[in-house]
């Protein structure tokens, strides 16, 4: 035990002389680390996450460790036997201060992949045992433990043989200098603020704040809110993937403005106020006259922070880069294209300066390589160099099946494949690498040109559920672990005959963002389904978040959509869809009623549920959908009537109906594209297929008159366009 709180008191005084953080690893039996748990009773302001906390020491759950994020604790004590979750491990590490430790409780690192990580229950899918999840992640970070030269470790088998404990220091160079940190602001946080404030003085000019975890954009947006609640404009709205992600917004500000009202997401004061809204309620708002603020915006889609962009005229975006909830990567390579498009004026700042410690911090860096928040995919440049080459000799790129053993050791192509997955969604995770590496119902298959990873796909097997599972999933009194699309199907869909067949549901698919609209995603998807038959598929499937885009992807390449949720996700501010592409002669019996039943019950949800649906994502659903109402003489009567002679449109709402229900079945994409462009045509959309309200229709700024002059002109047009298509 002496020996335990010689080498704590040691890395402390370490930590302290350089303002860095060290990480110290217990590794022995439970009973062994169990029994050194007196010595950390000596840490000042410890967190102890995971179970067994010793009294003294406070306690959080490891599924609570969000409460952290824009915290600052002085130790932590990271209970390894509870579980070792990637995401909670980061969020703690960034809650860390300089001069602070971090110790880490695990079996000893020999016997660590072996050990039954009560975590790995969240790796594997019904009916899989925790046994069952791959060894690949621990082992990965054995080794970079092992190997990192500032992990101190404290090892059961070394003290009972007498071997004494290497305790390493860290030498600064001679040019680095301990800067104080400043309470409230760092010359990087004022040059962020000074220029929201000189941007916003000049119309629509946004602002992109990028840092890595601990570097303070969050508190820079807080003292911002401050400042521009008190000039002109009266309302400051925040928004980010969650409230815990922006309350250190409210905290700050609040602090700058204590004549201000405080609640939970609300500072208010008179006519002035700062507020927290959910993103799908921000990009719902007018935002005229209002100032919006985007906090972990990585983790919000390109889609949504592209309508966020067009509705506030002041706004700016702040990012982590290498985050723990999201990536800031993939936010950097696709949205600031969206701004270079949308509003060149745009400028960004990233703030380089920590605060909670100083520079070369080695449990930064540890932390990096652990959860790869570093990982880059293969150069763009060079692939697209390799891919025209090629392209020139009618060359195909790669498609292999991947050993994920090959993982462990290989980091330049575990590198490549996660920094690949990272640019490819928004909200990728460290959770995600332990997926890839151990979830025991995972096939990747890798797109390499020149042996470089140029896409991926992951695809998840799921079914057949066990007979007695199926009316309990069906009536909703079950929901067992994974199994995403053949639950769906049952329980939402009432298809009990999905939970018989066996699916690959397609998790993820990444193609390298210097390679897209290349048709490689295509390509990849027919080599997956070419390998369906090989892996007893009976379809393929996927559940993601609706847009133009995506819906016409999967469509282009033989999926049909089956469902569409009634609700929209509060991040994305989409709602799910699930496309599926039978493989066999069952899963066609299967498939078949399931679409006819979908866009049967679409034409009604259209004015329920889907009200507000997109009229871009309304006419690529019942595009090509095959439902097309047979228009008699009458109907066309009634057009000539509705468009020539006055009649009113309640009267010839049905033939109109018919008519756009036609056309959509015969227009092409382009087309389709061109149509979208012409506010008459998505007015159409919207009072006909979604039967929104005059008053409604009318909120958007024209009359009643205006707007039957609108409807009539474009009925007129899309009679002309479909006699000339027949």
């Amino acid at each position: 035990m002496a020996a335990m709180h010689s080498i704590i008191t040691h890395l402390q005084e370490d930590a302290e002389r350089h303002n860095h953080r060290r990480l110290l690893v217990v590794s022995g039996s439970f009973d062994w680390c169990e029994a050194q748990v007196n010595a950390l009773k000596s840490l000042s302001g410890a967190v102890w996450v995971g179970t067994h906390a010793p009294e003294g020491i406070q306690p959080l759950p490891a599924s609570k460790t969000h409460q952290l994020l824009g915290r600052s604790v002085s130790s932590l004590v990271f209970n390894a036997w509870d579980g070792f979750n990637p995401n909670s491990f980061g969020q703690v590490s960034g809650a860390l201060t300089g001069g602070g430790l971090l110790v880490l409780l695990c079996p000893d690192l020999a016997l660590w992949p072996d050990y039954d990580d009560p975590e790995h229950e969240n790796l594997v899918a019904y009916p899989y045992a925790s046994t069952d999840a791959g060894r690949r992640f621990i082992s990965r970070v054995t080794m970079l433990l092992e190997d990192d030269a500032y992990t101190v470790i404290y090892r059961e088998r070394e003290v009972t043989s007498g071997i004494e404990i290497e305790l390493p220091n860290i030498e600064l160079p001679s040019s680095q200098t301990i800067e104080p940190i400043l309470p409230n602001k760092t010359v990087d946080q004022q040059h962020a603020v000074e220029l929201i404030l000189s941007q916003f003085r000049r119309g629509r000019r946004p602002v992109v704040l990028t840092a890595d975890r601990g570097r303070g954009k969050s508190v820079a947006l807080g003292i911002a809110a401050a400042q521009l609640s008190g000039l002109d404009y009266e309302q400051i709205v925040v928004t980010a993937p969650e409230y815990a992600a922006a309350e250190e917004i409210f905290l700050m500000a609040h602090q700058l403005l204590p004549d201000y009202e405080y609640s939970k997401g609300l500072l208010c004061n008179g006519d002035h106020s700062i507020r927290f809204v959910e993103p799908e309620v921000a990009i719902r708002e007018s935002g005229e006259g209002q100032v919006l603020l985007v906090d972990e915006a990585a983790a919000i889609p390109v889609p949504v922070l592209t309508k966020l962009l067009k509705r506030f005229p002041r706004i700016a975006f702040a990012s982590t880069i290498h985050g723990y909830e999201g990536t800031g990567q993939g936010f950097s390579v696709r949205f600031k294209q969206v701004l270079e498009n949308e509003t060149p004026n745009w400028k960004g700042h990233h703030l380089k300066q920590p605060i909670r410690w100083a520079d070369s911090d080695p449990l930064e860096q540890l932390v990096f390589n652990l959860l790869m928040l570093n990982a880059d995919a293969a150069d763009g440049n060079a692939l697209i160099s390799s891919f025209d080459a090629q392209s020139k000799l009618d060359q195909v790129p790669v498609i292999e099946k991947l050993n994920r053993d090959q993982l462990i050791e290989n980091y330049d192509s575990l590198g490549q494949l996660f920094g690949l997955l990272v640019l490819a969604h928004y909200r990728t995770s460290p959770g995600d690498l332990r997926v890839l590496l151990d979830s025991p119902n995972l096939h990747v298959w890798l797109l390499k040109i020149d042996n470089q990873i140029a896409g991926a796909i992951l695809v998840a097997e799921e079914g057949p559920l066990q007979e007695e599972l199926i009316e309990a999933i069906w009536s909703g009194e079950r929901r067992p672990r994974g199994h995403l699309l053949p639950q769906t199907l049952v329980a939402q869909e009432g298809a009990k005959a999905a939970a018989s067949l066996k699916a690959g549901r397609i998790m993820r698919i990444a193609i390298h963002p210097a390679l897209q609209r290349k048709g490689l995603g295509s390509l990849l998807l027919k080599a997956i389904m070419n390998e369906a038959p090989d892996m007893g598929w009976d379809y393929l499937g996927a559940s993601f978040a609706a847009s133009p885009d995506l819906l016409d992807f999967w469509q282009h390449n033989g999926f049909e959509t089956v469902r569409l949720g009634s609700t929209r996700d509060s991040v994305s501010g989409s709602h799910a869809a699930v496309v599926m592409a039978a493989q066999t002669p069952i899963s066609k019996q299967l498939q078949q009623p399931l679409r006819q039943r979908f866009v049967e019950q679409l034409n009604y949800r259209l004015s329920d549920d889907l009200t507000d649906l997109e009229a871009s994502i309304v006419c690529g659903l019942l595009q090509h959908a095959g439902y097309v109402p047979e228009l008699t003489e009458h109907d066309h009567s009634d057009l000539v009537a509705f468009c020539q002679h006055n009649r009113s449109y309640e009267s010839c709402a049905y033939a109109i109906h018919k008519l756009l229900l036609a056309f959509l079945d015969k227009l092409d994409d382009k087309k389709l594209n061109q149509l979208l462009e012409n506010n008459d045509f998505v007015l159409l959309v919207e009072r006909n297929l979604q039967q929104k309200s005059w008053s409604v229709l009318e909120q958007q700024g024209q009359g009643r008159k205006q707007l039957m002059r609108q409807l009539r002109e474009v009925v007129r047009a899309l009679i002309g366009l479909i006699s000339d298509s027949v």
